[in-house]
């Protein structure tokens, strides 16, 4: 039998689980809110103060600034059942460890992090809410006590998703990846849709004439690696087409900046010619 669930927090990625968890015909006894507000969860909303904490697995969803707090009051809040039914505790954020969840060990409680790398700008499922298993294939990085990374992994590949290990020390490194994964690649393809703007598209029109070319390189660089998948000047080692680049940035400094520094990353990390030229380019200041 799957465990039963209940959830703590009802944001983008607590919608998305509950969600997915009904979707994977997993147990979902509550979801733990501060303020009943209507939602299209699959089930009632409860307080702390109402709940029942039956359920195998208690699964915090909160963000990050919140997980001790929340820690602490559950800590509380299952005191008086903890003697007969040992809980099990996750929560979800990439960055921080299992020890985060520190108070529920004086109720006897296994703890886990739980993270999916994946993106949830939105109260909703990350695919089509027609697509069984919203969460295949999206990779879960697992850190904790054994009965707790035992009962998750149960719970992702029930889900469909990917589970795996990963050390406490690595988290925060772990979770920087996870930005520039995404949110710094939107910020990337924020500043490519800003320099499109500059040279007098509108955004609507920048993002439809930018969505071949970048849909093109992220298939690439996932079929052929980085160094196959990189073009441009600083790969063929054209001097004088980024030379007029950064001219032509150079009344707009943000993205003026930010070219420079993905360059210089650029011709540091990829197959690039003419670095000698091309590098002092790049250190000007002004």
């Amino acid at each position: 039998m799957l465990p039963s669930v209940t959830l703590i927090g009802r944001g983008n990625w607590g919608t998305a689980l509950a969600l997915a968890l009904d979707d994977a015909g997993i147990p979902l006894c509550e979801v733990i809110v501060r303020k009943k507000r209507g939602s299209n969860l699959p089930i009632q909303r409860t307080t702390l103060a109402a709940a029942t904490l039956a359920a195998d697995v208690l699964w915090i969803c909160t963000p990050d600034t919140a997980i001790a707090e929340v820690a602490s009051q559950l800590a509380e809040a299952l005191a008086p059942v903890a003697r007969r039914k040992k809980p099990i505790v996750f929560h979800s954020s990439g960055a921080l460890a299992s020890s985060e969840l520190a108070p529920l060990r004086k109720v006897g409680a296994s703890l886990a992090s739980v993270h999916p790398l994946m993106t949830f700008p939105r109260r909703s499922q990350p695919q089509s809410t027609a697509h069984r298993y919203p969460l295949a294939c999206v990779p879960f990085a697992i850190e904790g006590d054994p009965r707790a990374c035992r009962a998750a992994r149960t719970l992702v590949h029930a889900m469909r998703g990917e589970a795996f290990a990963l050390p406490a020390a690595s988290k925060p490194l772990y979770h920087a990846f996870g930005a520039f994964a995404s949110p710094m690649l939107v910020a990337l393809l924020t500043a490519a849709m800003e320099t499109a703007v500059a040279a007098g598209y509108t955004p609507a029109q920048a993002r439809r004439r930018m969505r071949p070319i970048v849909e093109r390189t992220i298939s690439n660089f996932f079929t052929d690696g980085p160094n196959r998948s990189f073009s441009g000047p600083i790969a063929r080692g054209d001097a004088a087409t980024i030379a007029r680049h950064l001219d032509a940035l150079r009344p707009h400094p943000r993205l003026l900046s930010t070219y420079r520094e993905l360059a210089r990353f650029a011709l540091d990390s990829l197959p690039a010619q003419n670095r000698k030229k091309i590098r002092p380019l790049l250190q000007r200041s002004s």
